[in-house]
């Protein structure tokens, strides 16, 4: 397949598509004019949104057109009144590709988008020839349990900037070390964008049973690990794919969209780019 042009502008195209739940909004980073392979849908972690792959899919987008939806109820898909299941989400995406016209495509999770892009594996056969995931947050029903009682409090707790101190610690002091500080900025404005419902999509993936959905996936699936607290979760996970490429990267923690872009997009190029019996 031709590369794309290094010098074509990294700008996505910004899209708006009706869904069950709302309209979703999604980037689309096109490919190489010759690119005639699946898409590639990268599902973004909670409670950031599509934002949070622009380095990785303009990285990606060399070899593969790209699109990084927002979740509902996230960045600037719109708003939910309550929580929805984790199925309900995927199916939003779903909806999304199909009125786009996309046909086939490959999801790819982080985090909880894994789960997500699972649940589009297992609800469109036809539609996903294989599927990502880059760290899965798989827990067992007592830990589950134990996250969903400390939900339903938003950030958004007074009028002044101390009930935001917290979360700008966490994801700007705090970032990766060589994390550029607009980026940083950027996934903490995102985050804020669900106001006070942020904790609806956590209360979705902790509600979930993925030690009952994870061994339905017939689909190859390419798991990669990275240092952190969900190593031995994602382990785990992997081992409940019936078919699934594993790799582990243990230079790998923090930031890695940004700091690890070009070989994280090799090792995706890789597999997608696989013909299905190598």
């Amino acid at each position: 397949m031709a590369a794309k042009d290094p010098t074509a502008s990294a700008e996505p195209r910004r899209i708006y598509a009706d869904t069950r739940l709302g309209q979703m909004h999604l980037q689309l980073w096109p490919g190489p004019p010759e690119a005639n392979d699946p898409p590639v849908v990268c599902l973004h972690p909670i409670p950031y949104s599509g934002r949070y792959f622009d380095h990785f899919a303009a990285e990606l987008s060399r070899r593969f057109t790209v699109i990084t939806p927002d979740l509902m109820g996230y960045g600037g898909s719109a708003p939910l009144a309550e929580p929805v299941d984790l199925e309900q989400h995927a199916a939003a995406v779903a909806d999304a590709l199909q009125e786009q016209g996309i046909g086939r495509y490959i999801p790819l999770g982080f985090h909880t988008g894994s789960a997500v892009a699972g649940e589009l594996a297992l609800a469109r056969p036809k539609r996903v020839p294989k599927l990502v995931m880059i760290t899965y947050p798989l827990m067992n029903e007592d830990e589950r349990s134990k996250q969903l009682q400390g939900l339903g409090r938003g950030s958004l707790s007074g009028e002044d900037l101390e009930c935001l101190r917290r979360r700008w610690r966490f994801t700007v002091n705090n970032r990766a070390a060589g994390m550029p500080l607009d980026r940083a900025v950027i996934n903490f404005t995102e985050e804020l964008r669900a106001g006070d419902n942020a904790w609806f999509g956590f209360y979705s993936m902790f509600s979930y049973q993925p030690e009952d959905r994870l061994p339905r996936i017939k689909q190859p699936a390419l798991v990669l690990n990275i240092e952190g607290s969900m190593k031995a979760a994602t382990r785990a996970a992997a081992e409940m794919l019936s078919l699934s490429a594993y790799e582990e990267f243990s230079s790998m923690s923090r930031g890695i969209f940004e700091l690890h872009a070009t070989k994280l997009a090799g090792a995706v190029s890789a597999f997608c780019l696989a013909e299905p019996d190598a």
